[in-house]
């Protein structure tokens, strides 16, 4: 017969909770939805569906990106002028950092070692060390700069100037500007193709989509969309999804020919939005509805809908772009 041991019950019982506590980080890939009105970040289980945490971090946050292995996420906060860095394997915040007057749009590096950071107001984009979690550079760029997106390798960083109705380009490499184009009335989201020759650029007053042409930094196409596009994604064979605030839709751009072949009812002002690493589905952050839309893209129409907190705008990459893996 065992004999009951009361110490070796305690280690086994901790030794389980210990293992419990990182499983599910590890486990699930998330989506990380900045909740502007309520100073917190939903932590979405994609696979569940299920808001599993809900992380406190500065005042008015509303850029967020998160490594393509999801490890790290980094949230802005304008208000606040902070830089939260979240752990993804702990789901924990790891460290806060002062960056600016207004930090906005955000971005990640793919090898996850560099963080970049728009400053709305202060008119330049901050370069960060993501390991040290300090201030690389600040780069001066045009007025009012807002949506950020990294190329693959690094050396191409493309930034929206708000009022400038222009995107610029930033070596990665020199921390420098390289090429200024203008673009439509307001851009504010930009977004790389699979390829990385072309980019899209959602301009908010002009109520359309520039399309640049990467090898020549040429416009190749102008296409009108809803009213006030504000971010985009890309997901199926190319196809690129457009936020419009305004009309509460998602335009659905045909990434070949440029024509919009649908337009999808989504939450009350739709504002950020991300394909998952299976791209099957695409996640819309509603700022008035405080939801997250689920698109199936092969049905193209929502299939879910999910609670999460006040003021849901989730402005940039909100969850990891490849399989999370322990």
């Amino acid at each position: 017969m065992m004999r009951f041991n009361p110490a070796l019950n305690v280690i086994t019982a901790a030794l389980a909770a210990v293992f419990a506590s990182f499983l599910p980080a590890m486990a699930a890939p998330f989506a990380y939805v900045t909740n502007q009105k309520a100073d917190s970040v939903s932590v979405i289980d994609l696979a569940s569906g299920r808001v599993a945490d809900t992380l406190t971090v500065g005042k008015d946050p509303a850029g967020v990106a998160v490594s393509d292995d999801g490890f790290t996420a980094i949230v802005t906060s304008p208000t606040a002028r902070e830089l939260t860095v979240i752990d993804g394997k702990q789901g924990r915040i790891r460290k806060t950092l002062t960056v600016g007057e207004g930090p906005l749009g955000v971005a990640i590096s793919a090898d996850g070692r560099r963080g970049y950071v728009a400053d709305f107001y202060g008119h330049f984009v901050s370069a960060i060390d993501l390991e040290a979690v300090e201030i690389i550079k600040r780069v001066p760029v045009g007025h009012y700069p807002a949506g950020l997106t990294v190329s693959r390798d690094g050396k191409r960083i493309f930034v929206a100037e708000r009022e400038d109705d222009t995107v610029s380009l930033i070596d990665g490499v020199t921390l420098s500007i390289n090429r200024t184009i203008k673009v439509g009335r307001h851009p504010f989201g930009v977004l790389l193709d699979s390829e990385e020759h072309r980019l899209f650029v959602a301009n908010v007053e002009s109520n359309d989509v520039t399309v640049i042409d990467l090898d020549k930094f040429g416009i190749i196409a102008t296409v009108p969309v809803g009213e006030r596009p504000y971010a985009m994604a890309l997901a199926g064979s190319g196809d690129i999804y457009v936020t419009n605030q305004y009309d509460s839709t998602v335009s659905v751009i045909n990434g070949q020919d440029y024509q919009v072949k649908k337009v999808i009812p989504v939450g009350q002002y739709p504002e950020g939005i991300a394909t998952d690493s299976a791209g099957k589905r695409v996640w819309v952050a509603n700022w008035f509805d405080n939801s997250v839309s689920v698109i199936d893209i092969d049905q193209l129409k929502v299939t879910s809908t999910i609670s999460t907190g006040n003021g849901s705008r989730a402005f940039g990459q909100f969850l990891a772009k490849r399989p999370v893996t322990p």
